[in-house]
C-alpha cells in the first residue's frame, strides 16, 4: 500500500496543481447540488466552460497550507476554516467587482452578511468542508496521488490539465470584458433615450425594458418618427443581450451598482424567458394527460 503520510508542505507543484484541479472539481460538484437543491432547477455554476470552480481549489489549499497547525483540534481546525474561506470569498467578490462592476454573488438577503459579500451560512458550511477536507478528502485524494502508476504521469498529467485550463481561462476573460462592455453600452443608450425622448407623453422612463418597449410601440405607429439607423439600433440591442442572460444564469443573484438598471433590465428578461419555457412545457404537457385511451 503506498505511503500517504505525506506532510502538504513537502508536495511539489504537479501534486499541488493536480489537488487544485481535484478540489475545485469537487467544490463544483458541492454547488451544483447546492444551487439545484436550493433553487428547484439545474443550473451550471462556475465561471469557466469545465467543470471547476478555482476558488474551492484555491480555498482548499489555503486551509491545507495556513490551517495544518490546527488539523488535529476540531474546534480551531473549524473556525480557522471559517476565517480562511470567509477571507478568500470576500476578497474574490470584491477583485470581481473592481474589474467587471459587478457584484457576482450578493448574500444581501441572507442573515448576518457582511457587505453581501458573504454570510454566516456560507461560513459555517465552508468551516465544515474544512473540517471534512483535512480528516476524509485530502488522505484520500493522497493516496490517489502516491499509487505509482498515478505518480509516475503526474507532471504530465498536471500540464494537459493546465494547458486546458488555460485555454478556459483566455475564453472565459473575453466573456467577461464583452460583459463589462455590454453593460456599458446598455446604460448609455438608456440614458440617451432618457435625454431624447423623457418629455414626450408616449414614453415610460421607468426602466430601460420600458423605455425600450415605449420606442417600439411609439416605431409601429409613427415609423418616420425615428431614423432607420435608430430602430436598427434598438434591434441590434437583441444580440447584445445574449453574453449578460449568459452570466445571469449562472449568477442570478449579480447585483451592480453601476448598471443598476440595465442588469434589471436583462434579469427581466431571464425571468419571463423562464416563465415562457414553463408555460409551454405545462402546454405540452395537457394534451397527454387529456388524450383519449386507445
Amino acid at each position: 500500500m503506498p505511503d500517504i503520510s505525506i506532510n502538504i508542505m513537502e508536495e511539489d507543484f504537479s501534486q499541488l496543481f493536480l489537488m487544485f484541479i481535484i478540489y475545485s472539481f469537487v467544490g463544483w460538484i458541492g454547488e451544483e447540488i447546492w444551487c439545484t437543491v436550493g433553487t428547484r432547477k439545474i443550473v451550471k455554476r462556475g465561471m469557466l466552460h469545465g467543470p471547476i470552480c478555482p476558488i474551492y481549489g484555491f480555498g482548499a489549499l489555503g486551509i491545507l497550507f495556513l490551517v495544518y497547525p490546527w488539523r488535529t483540534t476540531f474546534v480551531r481546525l473549524f473556525l480557522a476554516s471559517v476565517i480562511v474561506t470567509s477571507l478568500l470569498e470576500y476578497f474574490s467578490s470584491w477583485l470581481l467587482e473592481r474589474l467587471f462592476r459587478a457584484k457576482w454573488w450578493d448574500y444581501s438577503d441572507e442573515k448576518f452578511n457582511l457587505n453581501g459579500r458573504i454570510c454566516l451560512l456560507n461560513s459555517v458550511v465552508f468551516g465544515l468542508g474544512g473540517v471534512a477536507l483535512e480528516h476524509v478528502m485530502h488522505p484520500a485524494v493522497q493516496y490517489i496521488l502516491a499509487i505509482p502508476i498515478v505518480f509516475q504521469n503526474t507532471r504530465t498529467i498536471a500540464l494537459a490539465l493546465a494547458s486546458i485550463l488555460t485555454v478556459d481561462l483566455l475564453f472565459t476573460l473575453r466573456k467577461l470584458v464583452d460583459f463589462t462592455a455590454t453593460m456599458t453600452k446598455f446604460k448609455l443608450f438608456g440614458e440617451q433615450l432618457r435625454e431624447r425622448f423623457e418629455g414626450e407623453e408616449w414614453f415610460r422612463p421607468e426602466s430601460l425594458q420600458t423605455m425600450l418597449a415605449s420606442v417600439k410601440e411609439r416605431a409601429l405607429t409613427n415609423k418616420d418618427m425615428f431614423s432607420k439607423k435608430f430602430l436598427e439600433t434598438i434591434e441590434s440591442y437583441s444580440d447584445l443581450q445574449h453574453s449578460v442572460v449568459f452570466w445571469l444564469k449562472k449568477f442570478p443573484s449579480m447585483s451592480s451598482t453601476d448598471f443598476p438598471a440595465a442588469l434589471e433590465h436583462m434579469k427581466t428578461i431571464v425571468r419571463e424567458s423562464f416563465s415562457d419555457k414553463r408555460k409551454a412545457q405545462k402546454g405540452q404537457a395537457a394534451p397527454q394527460e387529456h388524450a383519449p385511451e386507445a
